[in-house]
Formats: C-alpha cells, sequence, structure tokens
C-alpha cells in the first residue's frame, strides 16, 4: 500500500504530515508526491517504509 503525506511546514515534525492519498497504484502515489500543489513537502511512503523523505 502506498500512502503519500503533504505538510505545509517548512521543517515539519512526524506530527505535521497530513495524509493525501493511500492507493495500491505506485505510479498514482508517486505523481501525487511530485506535486507541490497547496502543500510545502510531500512524503512518499510504502507498506510503512519511507520511500521518498521530502519531495
Amino acid at each position: 500500500m502506498y500512502r503519500v503525506y503533504g505538510t505545509t511546514k517548512s521543517t515539519p515534525s512526524d506530527a505535521d504530515w497530513v495524509l493525501l492519498l493511500e492507493t495500491d497504484d505506485p505510479v498514482e502515489a508517486t505523481a501525487l508526491a511530485h506535486e507541490s500543489e497547496g502543500t510545502f513537502w510531500r512524503r512518499l511512503t510504502e507498506d510503512g517504509q519511507i520511500v521518498l523523505a521530502r519531495v
């Protein structure tokens, strides 16, 4: 399961990340992780492990 989180904080703590998407599709998750609309940073996880820490 892929999850994309976003935050509006420039230096976020773990509590600052908000879930934006949960999907089985890695293409959809990666595309959303690289968008920047409405967030300062995005994070991509796969099965609870961080894949992209800050995009």
